[in-house]
């Protein structure tokens, strides 16, 4: 019996634990997948070219390996028993100690013939398929999405890793707990049943086996549900030990029945919350209307800002400030359903003008962008590309007046002794004097 509930132990919280993962990596692989154009990443890896579309692959992977906690985020596939990188995330932390994106179409002979077989099952799939694997990176618990484009042509797997050390650690810590606790109520109990056996009181003790014996049937029956793990102690009235024996028993079935409710209600409103969790933190980092960050997203953005700042890790960078004019009278004159249009179609122009750098909303008609790479060594030209784009949409009048975008922008940069707070009041300040100007030209 001891060995029957410490096996149970050990496969219903083994089962448990990789069931949660299985659902966390594939709802993180189904969410990426969504936001990548299979065919654009196809002809990536038949030309050996990047697109423009393939840096924005570059740039989700390597914001979502952070945000999502990943050991690895990466797509590959396998040829001449090698794995070769489509585009693979680089973490924060990866990039602070001086690490490089890897290229499109890199190589690495860092896994076994054994592990490279089971991406190349993995690829010919029609589901996310997970299985454990070695490499020289460590062990990981891998998902692995096939990578399908329009014809239907598999080119590719999308894989997440988690490390399975702190998940071994924990399930091995409590299959122990739970066969330290079964094996000393069966040490206990065979030293009590020796006990009863030296009294010789058969009668009641074959009773007693009896009922054990129906619990026990039970038990292996009804796995998986814990109210059938009901003792059926017998009628003894021999006001010895055997009648405690009988009452110890049952009480201990009613306890153990508790653990076990306990445990599994514990492991549900765990899921639920992860779950939940993990649904808030993607809803609460996007914008509903324009999916480019949310405010929350932009005060997270700043913070990490501010701290590479006081560590020295970052040495340029500049912030564009954005308002959209007009987008009251638009609301008033043609309904708020337009003037969301109005937004959404602002806010495209302006990521595809900065591709190379953050985009927030950070109020109704208030958008920022945090200039990097690129986009920070050609601000200028930038700017003078968004303010010519914005003048051709308002005053092209063949359009309807909600898909005449007006902005202001304002730029700064930052400098030697500046804070993030200090630029971002800089921008701002230039946007504002820009859509002033903007003001005293329509007059």
């Amino acid at each position: 019996m001891c060995i029957l509930f410490s096996a149970q132990a050990y496969y219903t919280y083994s089962k448990t634990l990789y069931s949660r993962y299985d659902e966390k990596l594939g709802s993180i692989l189904n969410h990426i997948t969504k936001r990548i154009d299979l065919d654009d990443l196809y002809q990536c890896v038949i030309t050996g070219e990047k697109s423009e579309k393939y840096h924005q692959v570059q740039e989700t992977l390597n914001n979502l390996v952070d945000e999502f906690n990943l050991f690895y985020l990466y797509s590959a596939f396998v040829r001449d028993k090698l794995m070769v990188n489509i585009c693979s995330a680089t973490s924060e932390a990866e990039r602070a100690r001086g690490e490089q994106d890897m290229e499109l179409l890199e190589t690495s002979d860092a896994y076994p013939e054994e592990e490279l077989n089971k991406f190349s099952v993995a690829i010919a799939e029609d589901q996310i398929t997970f299985f454990e694997e070695t490499s020289e990176w460590g062990v990981a618990y891998t998902g692995c999405k096939p990578l399908i484009n329009s014809t239907g042509v598999h080119f590719g797997l999308l894989c997440a890793d988690i490390s399975i050390e702190a998940l071994r650690n924990t399930l091995h810590k409590s299959v122990l707990y739970s066969i330290l606790l079964t094996l000393g109520t069966g040490i206990l109990f065979a030293s009590i049943l020796i006990f009863w056996l030296h009294k010789n009181v058969t009668g009641p003790i074959i009773a007693l086996e009896k009922s054990v014996r129906k619990f026990a049937e039970k038990s292996r029956g009804k796995k998986k549900d814990p109210k059938h793990l009901v003792f059926d102690a017998p009628e003894i009235n021999t006001r010895n030990e055997v009648e405690f024996l009988s009452i110890a028993i049952a009480q201990m079935s009613k306890d153990m029945r508790n653990y076990v409710e306990d445990i599994l209600e514990a492991e549900e409103t765990a899921k639920s919350a992860q779950e939940e969790a993990a649904n808030m933190t993607i809803l609460a980092y996007k914008d509903a209307l324009t999916h480019v960050g949310s405010k929350i997203a932009y005060d997270d953005s700043v913070r990490t800002l501010e701290k590479d700042l006081k560590e020295n890790l970052v040495k340029e960078f500049g912030f564009a400030m954005i308002d959209l004019n007009n987008l009251k009278v638009i609301n008033d004159s043609y309904g708020h359903a337009n003037g969301n249009l109005y937004i959404a179609g602002a806010c495209h122009i302006v990521c595809t003008i900065f591709r190379h750098s953050p985009v927030f909303r950070i109020g109704g008609d208030e958008f920022v962008v945090i200039l990097k790479n690129d986009d920070y060594e050609h601000r200028h030209e930038l700017i003078e590309v968004a303010n010519q784009k914005f003048f051709e949409t308002e005053n092209d009048y063949s359009r309807e007046p909600w898909d005449r975008y007006s902005v202001a922008i304002g730029l700064a940069e930052y400098k030697s002794g500046d804070t993030v707070d200090s630029v971002s009041k800089r921008a701002d300040e230039d946007m504002y004097l820009n859509k002033q100007k903007m003001k005293k030209a329509r007059t």
